[in-house]
């Protein structure tokens, strides 16, 4: 029996979050979540596996080396029962199809997950619509928006507010007006765009060169494609909306072989789908594979909790409640889970090496490329035992999961587990994290450490610069066959001129897709810096006085936790 021990207590942030957002019933702890999840997902696991199977992944999950996506958390063994966080749908057009749509992106909503769709395949706005009173299509952008008001009036099964993801080809002839949708914050919430290109158009920007836009067949309007591109830029640069997803590494995934296309992507685009396409995720703590006492990562029991990890995530196919008959039949046909990581920067800060730097990416490379073999040998071990669903026959080799591993942001996932969120480093040396559950403040003591790298700044550490971003997310890609969930940070004053040539290094570096973000450029932030002052309100900056063991402001009434995220991890 391997004993995933415990490293580090629930912490008080997770704690004021599991309460607002994944308890059930009667529960009051972790674990409480934790033996639910596992006794409802793995119940067989000791006849499937080995014996004891089912009390190795308990523990792993249980001391947080392993922690499934929200929707599981929440709603394993309940009477909602959706245990999947990624889901796109399709977006055809006539009235019953768009029509269709919008109730998918419901019961989407009413099973906890995020949500993804293409336009591209709705016709532009102005068309002559035959058999129509009105005669004039509204476009793919009018529909989008209603879709995120409607998400904005439900919540994923009560616990947190609808993601959405739309996606346009940038040879749609809405595409100037897709670009430009989101300049006004706030509208199209919940949702984020994304432009899809391919090789064709940005060797055209590279070389001045002119494109057409078309839709069934039809040409529309002739764009120089480097305009098209600079307006991709502006929205970025003002407020890191579009993002930019590259169709010819998308397309090189495990789906060429099947016939499917991937038609748009996840909330966070780590999960690139077709239609009607859905995936469940589970990450992988790094920093609690490191001992601290031998200075070496544990290869070995990373292994097994690998293992474990691609098991659980099959068996939630077989677990879960779907939304619809259609996303039922392509998972029995696919089975895709995503198998990630998390803690990448603390992993970093144990071993003192600065991030973005090329012996940090090599050391990422060897671990995410031990992950995957082992991810992939373990998959085509379960479709040899458990049978192999159909479009995973058409694999050179064949498994029981059409895809396999990803890396997602891990938002409230990390701070349960106690660790940096997924492939990002450390925020800034004081953070303050607003969700709706609350505001925390995290204080990292190791910010005045040499080796210590962040996003954005706010006492003066070394900040990441956006080339060691997209290396980064160069290195991730190499070895993930879905997507890799990564924002690359550029400080306010970033020049429109940088964000291009970032797109440009993430396009010609073989990433799927690149998300950029300039500090500052938004009214509201989840995540911002802070000069924090020790018992100062973060907000306001008065006084802080403590009461039932919270502090609390008595000036602007906030109750905020704070945390110290020091890197002195318990082994």
């Amino acid at each position: 029996m391997t004993e995933f021990i415990a490293k580090r207590n629930i912490s008080s942030t997770a704690k004021n979050i599991l309460k607002k957002r994944y308890f059930s019933n009667e529960e009051k702890e972790w674990k409480d979540i934790a033996n639910r999840v596992v006794d409802f997902v793995a119940e067989d696991f000791n006849e499937k596996y080995e014996p004891g199977s089912k009390e190795e992944l308990r523990k792993m999950i249980l001391n947080t080396y392993f922690v499934p996506n929200s929707p599981a958390l929440v709603n394993a063994g309940n009477n909602n029962m959706g245990l999947c966080a990624c889901f796109v749908v399709d977006f055809k057009d006539t009235i019953e199809d768009i029509y269709k749509t919008k109730l998918d992106f419901a019961l989407v909503a009413r099973k906890g997950g995020g949500c993804g769709t293409s336009l591209e395949k709705i016709r532009p706005e102005g068309s002559k619509v035959n058999g129509s009173t009105h005669g004039y299509a509204g476009g793919g952008i009018k529909f989008a928006d209603t879709i995120s008001h409607d998400a904005d009036a439900l919540t994923q099964a009560g616990f947190r507010s609808m993601a959405i993801m739309f996606t346009q080809s940038v040879y749609h002839p809405d595409i100037i007006k897709f670009i430009t949708a989101k300049t006004e914050e706030g509208r199209i919430a919940n949702a984020n765009i994304s432009v899809i290109v391919d090789d064709n158009f940005m060797n055209k920007v590279k070389n001045n060169e002119d494109y057409w836009t078309e839709f069934d067949g039809i040409k529309y309007n002739q764009y120089k494609a480097k305009d098209v591109f600079d307006l991709i830029v502006e929205g970025a640069w003002k407020n890191g909306e579009p993002g930019l997803l590259f169709r010819n590494r998308i397309d090189d995934s495990p789906y060429q072989h099947t016939g499917q296309k991937i038609f748009s992507t996840n909330p966070c685009s780590e999960q690139p789908l077709p239609p009607n396409g859905v995936c469940n995720i589970g990450s992988l703590d790094l920093s609690k594979f490191y001992n601290l006492k031998k200075e070496e990562f544990d290869f070995k029991l990373f292994e097994i909790a690998s293992r474990l990890g691609v098991r659980f995530l099959d068996a939630v196919i077989d677990k879960t409640s779907f939304p619809t008959k259609e996303i039922e039949q392509w998972a029995i046909e696919n089975r895709a889970i995503a198998l990630g990581i998390m803690g990448w920067a603390d992993l970093l800060l144990m071993m003192k090496i600065p991030y973005g730097t090329p012996e940090a990416n090599l050391i990422l490379e060897e671990i995410l490329d031990f992950m995957s073999m082992v991810a992939y040998d373990e998959s085509e071990r379960l479709g040899k035992e458990f049978g192999i669903p159909l479009q995973c026959q058409k694999l050179p080799i064949p498994r029981r999961n059409i895809t396999v591993t990803t890396i997602a942001p891990t938002g409230t996932v990390s701070l349960i587990a106690g660790c940096s969120s997924g492939l990002e480093p450390i925020f800034s040396e004081v953070t303050i994290r607003n969700d709706r559950t609350g505001t925390y403040t995290f204080e990292n003591e190791l910010a005045s450490k040499p080796y210590f790298r962040c996003a954005v700044s706010s006492n003066g550490a070394q900040e990441v610069t956006w080339e060691e971003h997209v290396d980064t997310l160069a290195s991730a890609q190499k070895y993930i066959d879905s997507g890799v969930s990564k924002t690359i940070n550029f400080p306010n004053k970033t020049h429109k001129e940088t964000i291009g040539k970032a797109m440009f290094k993430a396009w010609e570096s073989n990433c799927k897709g690149i998300a950029v973000y300039r500090n500052g450029s938004r009214k509201v932030e989840v995540l911002s810096p802070k000069n924090l002052k020790k018992e100062k309100c973060p907000i306001c900056g008065n006084d802080l006085v403590t009461v039932n063991e919270k502090q609390k402001c008595l000036i602007c009434k906030t109750e905020t936790l704070i945390e110290n995220i020091s890197g002195a991890y318990d082994n």
